[in-house]
């Protein structure tokens, strides 16, 4: 994903944690607020709850991969943080799915 797209720093995302609101399915939830600059930036996390090192890496990965196709429809002015929710494996699509109607179920889309 390409850098002006990405959270990088911890007060962005505790900001966004604080001040922002949710929304959620049955595999991700999103929340954002809003940064006052021309582009929307996203974050990613994952709790340490959903396992090992290697697979919230791995789900962290699919998450970059799937936000880099879907951040340039995104409305400009917000910072965006997803976080999944705990289960066995999730599959790409399902990831890229998820992450597209949450968008669309806060407005952020374009």
């Amino acid at each position: 994903m390409k850098s002006i797209y990405r959270l990088k720093k911890n007060y962005q995302y505790n900001y966004v944690y604080k001040h922002g609101q949710s929304v959620a399915d049955g595999s991700m939830v999103l929340l954002y607020c809003k940064n006052g600059k021309s582009t929307s930036q996203a974050g990613f996390s994952v709790s340490k709850k959903y396992g090992h090192a290697v697979s919230r890496n791995r789900i962290r990965r699919q998450m970059k991969a799937a936000a880099e196709k879907i951040m340039p429809q995104v409305k400009g002015g917000y910072n965006i943080v997803f976080v999944p929710r705990r289960k066995s494996q999730y599959d790409f699509w399902q990831l890229q799915e998820s992450m597209q109607k949450l968008l669309e179920k806060a407005e952020l889309l374009q």
